[in-house]
């Protein structure tokens, strides 16, 4: 199960904070102040912890509270409480736990419990979200539906497979006579040289004994001229009654090593040594190519088999034609399936948005699934998503496609306990009272399941956030502190106000604040 939660933040050294820590709510933070207090430091600071922007501060941590870990990733770092520490020295260090951890790798881990709503968040509007919207919402509506979006993705994923198999197969038939005539001719070579494990150090203790036959023959023959005069030493002991055995051991046995010598020199004789170096030379080129003599037997293996299956390859094309077959007909009832159920809850999903949207102050959506050829089927299914807002998502302004983001989270419907993190850079920007106060009451909506963290420079956010922080600007820094009511009531009356606070705005701010 994802989760990720950030329990405690601690920024130093920044351009707006000498030291600051604060410990966010697990629901909706809202961060406001006078320009230039270092809000927008603040969520700079956040996102580089996660490396999504250069550090501004020379050292960051986050306590987190950190579950669901990308399978690639996992093993790197345990699950459970995580200290995410970034360092700013001579260059950028990331560390989890201690651990030294690249920042491409920092990305890669948090991307999946991130989601950035800035003044360009279009990331939202790639197709793949779009259908992952409805397809969290359709689940949340019949728990069946998930089994068939994993069985189509399953059956897409093996068809995938078949298909590249059979593509393969195929442009090896093309080519297969040309490579079976370069498969004989490597075996065929591979075999006449017939190399055996061992041989090539064997020949080069060869060669090297080669290299001083002639030195040892003649040492030899001095020896033996020695061990022709042993029977004088006998006497000579025996004279001097010294019976000391274990002289006359020692030339017996040395008079044995001259005799195996012997032996050996006349074998090493009756060798060719031209052909040594040859066969050292053959195998030299064998273990430059296949990397050692085992590697070129392992070679001469693989390339028996390979040259089995060219042989077999008609039988191979049809077995890997029928799989691709019966993989078609399997994505062909997986995404019929797939499509049915979409279809069923596309209706409820597009009122459901269209609710959302309307708080927001924006246009309905229009939505519809339009089938595509089977040769451009996707992981994503055998439609396009088609949506408009009385125009095309890309016509929309920066403010309209976050405020549409907003409303695609909330319509997923999810029902995961702060499966991700939130972060926006005040998106509450040029808006209108109304579309200010549709933005926050969303913000409140998603945060029961969100941890969110955004700016605001209206009244409405600071109103429904379960925690509000004021950045203040200090001669020491600017500090960041957690309001309580008295202090909420005080700053939303700065914000409605200005820097003369009016009692009309008072009384405004603890009318908004009553429930709290």
């Amino acid at each position: 199960m994802q989760k990720i939660l950030i329990k405690k933040i601690v920024i130093k050294d920044s351009p707006a904070f000498k030291v600051a820590c604060f410990e966010p709510s697990p629901f909706f933070n809202v961060f406001s102040g006078a320009s230039g207090a270092g809000k927008s430091v603040l969520m700079e600071s956040i996102l580089a912890l996660f490396g999504l922007k250069e550090s501004n501060a020379q050292t960051l941590e986050a306590t987190l509270e950190l579950y669901g870990i990308p399978e690639e990733f996992q093993g790197l770092i345990d699950e459970g409480e995580v200290i995410l520490t970034l360092t700013k020295k001579d260059k950028i260090r990331y560390f989890l736990n201690a651990q030294n951890i690249p920042k491409k790798k920092i990305t890669e881990i948090f991307a999946p419990f991130l989601k950035h709503l800035g003044t360009k968040s279009y990331n939202s509007f790639k197709e793949e979200n779009l259908f992952f919207a409805l397809d969290s919402f359709c689940s949340a509506q019949d728990s069946k539906h998930k089994n068939f979006l994993e069985g189509y993705q399953n059956a897409f994923g093996a068809y995938q497979n078949a298909k590249n198999a059979l593509k393969k197969l195929q442009e090896e038939s093309l080519k297969v006579n040309e490579l079976k005539e370069f498969l004989q001719f490597e075996i065929q070579k591979l075999e006449t040289l017939n190399p055996k494990k061992g041989e090539y150090e064997e020949l080069l203790v060869l060669k090297k004994e080669f290299s001083k036959k002639e030195k040892i023959a003649q040492s030899l023959q001095e020896i033996q001229g020695f061990l022709s005069q042993t029977h004088k030493i006998s006497n000579f002991l025996n004279l001097i009654d010294c019976k000391n055995d274990s002289i006359l051991n020692a030339l017996n046995e040395l008079e044995t090593i001259c005799q195996q010598e012997s032996e050996r020199l006349n074998e090493i004789e009756s060798i060719d040594p031209e052909m040594i170096l040859n066969r050292i030379e053959a195998l030299s080129t064998l273990k430059h190519r296949y990397g050692g003599v085992d590697e070129a037997i392992e070679t001469l293996k693989n390339k028996k088999q390979e040259l089995a299956k060219y042989e077999n390859l008609d039988i191979l094309l049809k077995e890997s034609q029928n799989t691709l077959n019966q993989c078609q007909q399997s994505l062909k009832k997986n995404a019929k399936t797939l499509l049915e159920s979409r279809n069923t809850h596309l209706a409820s999903f597009t009122q459901a948005l269209n609710n959302t949207l309307k708080n927001l102050k924006m246009p309905p959506a229009n939505i519809s699934l339009q089938e595509i050829s089977p040769d451009l089927w996707g992981i994503l299914g055998n439609v396009n998503f088609n949506i408009t807002l009385n125009t095309e998502l890309k016509n929309l302004s920066a403010g309209e496609f976050n405020r549409f983001s907003l409303a695609l989270l909330l319509t997923q419907n999810t029902q995961t306990k702060n499966q991700s993190i939130i972060i926006l850079d005040e998106i509450d920007a040029n808006l209108s009272g109304e579309e200010s106060q549709g933005v926050a009451e969303v913000l409140y909506q998603l945060s029961q399941n969100y941890q969110i963290f955004a700016i605001s420079h209206q009244s409405h956010m600071p109103s429904l956030a379960h925690s509000h922080f004021l950045v203040q600007k200090q001669p020491q820094g600017s500090q960041i502190t957690l309001l309580n009511k008295e202090g909420r009531i005080h700053e939303i009356a700065r914000m409605i106000s200005g820097s003369e606070i009016t009692q009309e705005a008072i009384d405004f701010a603890t009318k908004r604040l009553q429930n709290l």
